[in-house]
């Protein structure tokens, strides 16, 4: 409600009484026009999701005040007026974030991603604090509205690109990332919706905002940025498309809704960068737009996916086949959450990835070659991403939701019964519909909220007759709305000549599936999940560094549902030996980069605690050695 009334043009602000002895100052919670909209979109999907989440809630009273503690985090970063109380609800979400992950003790691996998480939380506070500090001691005041005018220089620089690195780390961007797959797939079934369709969308808050303070980006961090976007978009949806479990398929896409998100916000900068306000409403407009497809996609999926998870009691896909015949609700979760997310048109995705690649595609209005290349690039890899979300989701839909019935028993009977789970499915489903049906109402209300940062620039997207341009006139022009009529209008008129040419018999021919050129070969039916994806592991290959290996088998001993072997073995001597293929991907940047890391640091910290011999006057031996370098380093800077 307040964040209605600050889009409407009523900010609402409430003072904390923090008295000037605590040596803070007074604080305010400030509900602008730029908060109350993500306080809208946060909170639009938080309603519902609690709803689902309700039907466990009496067993698990800790995991809702874990959840109700994220939101009051959120609240107060959205609202926080000075740079204290910003941090405070940044600490706090960390926290929060901890105690979520680390809430099913029991789960295998539960205690290393709540750890993780925690890590790369304080990481990611860390950044925001040194960022947030160097700014203030720059600019004289601890007031967010004040960090940017400290005088442009190295300190200003250094504090722009800390402050997005911290940002950054929320949101999954590369390098950054890797907490978040597991993070998520940790979390106990309700609270995933929380953290994915919420608690992430303070990460872009700060980025946002961060843009409205500093202004203009050096070059350099501009690149950086644009880079990194594309990058992790690219690297977030093919391990999303080749993973065999649904959490961490659903988890990895939000790593690729970051890069697309924060390529959006990029060209922003670039308009920033360029003195261009058209560039800079282009890009927060794309940007914003996807915020909210993510946000209502991603709620959408997580919830009908534990849903699913409590039904069935496992999560691998290869085990997970035609869950519509046994619960249409949560079905119906599973295929529009995916559509919106792929990007198809009917759905919140489509509008939002085509305003990013249009935004993307003004970078002949800068003069910078640096910039424009650096453009192209992140519209390639974006275009790239979005072509492997559609294969991805496919998955999800044909198989999962739509597939044969799995060989493995799973519960029979309807198991989305509860009146909070339906309720929670309808609303954000209509959402991601809806959004796309009244596409230039959402962009009015996008508009409103970016008017702090773009003025009344945003407003240029609209065309008369309900049609989306990507604020340069006469560009390109899209209508998600009329797409609404045109689409089943069509489909109905392909149905009806193909009524009138068979006239009242439809005749239907029925073969045997093919299933291999080489006779001997058993292959079963259909497709494995596992198999599906084998195509995304051959041509990323060099992304994902896929390794195979063949290797023989004793009869009988092949999984067919193994998430790792392929599963087709083939009869090499009827009686003893049959070869199996197994195939594995690796995430690169854990494995190049944070795994020597740490080992690096393994041996630092053995190297050091050799030092610790327990004899006092080694001990001061080191303290006056430290206070001669701090006085030798403080009298040189003097």
């Amino acid at each position: 409600a307040a964040g209605a009334a600050a889009a409407a043009g009523h900010p609402l602000s409430l003072t904390i009484p923090i008295t000037a002895a605590d040596g803070v100052g007074a604080s305010t919670l400030v509900v602008d026009p730029l908060a109350g909209l993500f306080l809208i979109v946060s909170f639009g999907v938080a309603v519902p999701v609690a709803l689902a989440g309700l039907a466990g809630a009496a067993s698990r009273p800790r995991l809702g005040a874990a959840v109700a503690l994220v939101l009051i985090a959120a609240l107060l970063v959205f609202t926080a007026d000075g740079l204290f109380l910003f941090l405070f609800g940044w600490e706090l979400l960390t926290v929060a974030f901890y105690l979520i992950t680390g809430f099913d003790r029991a789960r295998p691996g539960s205690a290393t991603a709540s750890v993780v998480t925690a890590v790369f939380g304080k990481a990611s506070g860390g950044a925001v604090l040194l960022g947030g500090l160097l700014a203030a001691g720059t600019a004289g005041t601890g007031q967010l509205a004040g960090l940017g005018q400290g005088p442009d220089g190295a300190a200003r620089q250094i504090a722009y690109a800390l402050l997005l690195l911290g940002f950054g780390i929320k949101v999954g961007l590369l390098p950054v990332q890797i907490w978040l797959p597991r993070g998520y797939a940790a979390a106990p079934g309700p609270a995933r919706a929380v953290l994915a369709g919420v608690a992430v969308n303070v990460g872009f808050y700060g980025m946002w905002r961060t843009l409205q303070i500093f202004g203009a980006p050096p070059t350099w961090l501009l690149i950086v940025v644009l880079l990194l976007a594309g990058a992790s978009a690219v690297l977030g949806i093919a391990h999303a498309a080749v993973h065999a479990d649904l959490r961490y398929l659903i988890a990895w896409s939000s790593v690729e809704n970051a890069g697309v998100i924060s390529a959006g916000f990029a060209a922003a900068m670039a308009g920033a960068a360029a003195g261009q306000p058209a560039l800079v409403a282009a890009g927060l407009l794309a940007a914003t737009a996807q915020v909210v497809a993510h946000a209502l996609g991603k709620s959408l999926l997580f919830t009908a996916a534990a849903a699913v998870e409590r039904a069935t009691g496992t999560t691998d896909l290869d085990l997970l086949r035609g869950v519509a015949r046994r619960m249409p609700w949560t079905a119906a979760g599973l295929v529009v959450g995916s559509l919106t997310l792929a990007g198809l048109p009917l759905t919140a995705g489509f509008a939002a990835e085509w305003l990013t690649l249009e935004a993307l595609m003004q970078q002949f209005r800068i003069d910078d070659l640096a910039i424009q290349l650096t453009m192209a690039t992140a519209g390639a890899l974006v275009a790239l991403s979005i072509g492997i979300a559609g294969f991805a989701f496919v998955r999800l839909v044909g198989l999962t939701a739509f597939g044969p019935s799995p060989a493995a028993p799973t519960p029979t009977g309807r198991n989305d019964r509860a009146i909070g789970l339906r309720v929670a499915v309808a609303a954000l489903a209509a959402g991601c519909l809806g959004a796309a049906a009244f596409a230039p109402l959402l962009v009015r209300l996008i508009a409103a909220g970016l008017a702090p940062i773009t003025g009344d620039v945003t407003e240029r997207a609209l065309v008369p007759t309900w049609v989306l341009q990507p604020v340069y006139a006469e560009f390109s022009a899209v209508s998600p709305s009329w797409l609404w009529i045109v689409i089943p209008a069509m489909s109905g008129l392909a149905l009806l000549v193909a009524t009138m040419l068979h006239g009242r018999r439809w005749q239907v021919r029925t073969v045997p599936a093919w299933g291999s050129a080489s006779p001997g070969v058993d292959r079963g039916v259909g497709y494995t999940s596992f198999g599906y994806a084998n195509p995304v592991r051959k041509v990323l290959a060099n992304l994902l560094q896929t390794r195979g290996e063949l290797h023989r088998e004793l009869p009988g001993t092949a999984d067919a549902g193994d998430p790792v072997s392929a599963g087709h073995p083939a009869d090499h001597t009827a009686a003893s030996v049959r070869l199996g293929y197994t195939v594995d991907v690796v995430e690169v940047v854990e494995q190049h980069l944070y795994r020597p890391a740490a080992r690096a640091v393994q041996a630092i910290a053995r190297q050091v605690t050799r030092m610790q011999s327990g004899r006092l006057d080694a001990y001061l031996a080191y303290m006056l050695i430290a206070v001669i370098a701090v006085l030798a380093v403080v009298t040189a800077i003097s």
